[in-house]
């Protein structure tokens, strides 16, 4: 019998009135309809709407054991997110914006830390176009912010997972899982993983397959969000592929659904989402198994 997958849902993408005023709300959807944990992103720049986050940290520490949720993953925003007219812009290629962004990423280690939740999530985020000419100098800011965050989130018991963004959203840099990788080594450090989002990996990758197997043995972490932004089973993502991938590999960590916008509404896009992986994950047991497609097993 293969290991059945745990499912979990990014809260900030039931919008800021119900992540930072009424969290009670998605912890309420979420046990209803079967899921295993929650990823939060904590109040930080525009995000939050004032609410402060040492009050949002208890929130969450009585509500994930008032519904017996766990808390997969914290993703780290970096406040203003990666605005450059902020002059709080944080990246990972300019040196004041990077040691920005491994402050910020503290941070948010911190309250990873207080929730036990095992993963913060980090992502490429360029200054400028990066050039044949940069390249290697932004390559060697990164990594050594890499490092710092790394050194710090081990103090914390905490593991953090780089996501493979798209090249509309950031920019021709590091955009695959076998980039992601390579950058990875490049920090000789062993508490950072790769985060593969769907939605990025559907302009980047070759296939699913081939995504998880370059991203391996570094995949901790996944988004299943469509190729449309929406909920999977919403657009055109090949799920019984991934979903077979990472059975083939012992996948142990989240499928984290995201969906942006909520289409046709919260409610629906949240169960939607969970009954259709389940629908996949069981086709594909069935397709791993002795039985397939005879229904029964060849003896020899």
């Amino acid at each position: 019998m293969m290991k059945k997958l745990r499912f979990s849902y990014f809260q900030l993408t039931f919008g800021q009135d119900e992540a930072y005023l009424h969290p009670e709300k998605t912890y309420k959807r979420l046990k209803k309809l079967g899921y295993d944990a929650i990823e939060i992103t904590p109040p930080k720049g525009r995000y939050g709407l004032g609410v402060k986050k040492e009050d949002y940290l208890k929130t969450h520490q009585k509500l994930k054991n008032d519904y017996g949720l766990e808390v997969s993953c914290i993703n780290e925003c970096w406040g203003e997110e990666w605005d450059p007219f902020s002059p709080d812009y944080k990246t990972l290629t300019e040196q004041k914006t990077a040691d920005l962004a491994v402050s910020e990423t503290r941070s948010s280690i911190d309250f990873a830390s207080e929730l036990a939740a095992p993963f913060v999530t980090i992502a490429v985020a360029i200054h400028d176009n990066i050039t044949s000419g940069n390249v290697k100098e932004c390559t060697g800011i990164a990594v050594d912010a890499l490092q710092r965050m790394s050194d710090y989130a081990r103090t914390k018991n905490v593991r953090l997972v780089f996501e493979a963004t798209n090249h509309l959203e950031i920019g021709k840099y590091v955009n695959t899982a076998l980039n992601h990788k390579k950058m990875i080594e490049m920090t000789k450090r062993d508490n950072i993983g790769i985060q593969l989002d769907w939605f990025h990996a559907n302009f980047e990758e070759l296939g699913p397959y081939e995504a998880v197997m370059d991203a391996q043995p570094l995949l901790w972490h996944m988004h299943f969000r469509d190729s449309n932004s929406l909920t999977p089973g919403y657009g055109t993502v090949d799920y019984k592929a991934v979903i077979r991938a990472i059975k083939k590999i012992g996948y142990e960590g989240y499928c984290t659904i995201e969906s942006a916008p909520m289409v046709p509404d919260a409610d629906t896009a949240c169960r939607d989402g969970i009954e259709y992986l389940k629908l996949m994950e069981r086709i594909v047991d069935y397709q791993l198994s002795a039985e397939y497609p005879n229904g029964y097993v060849v003896e020899t």
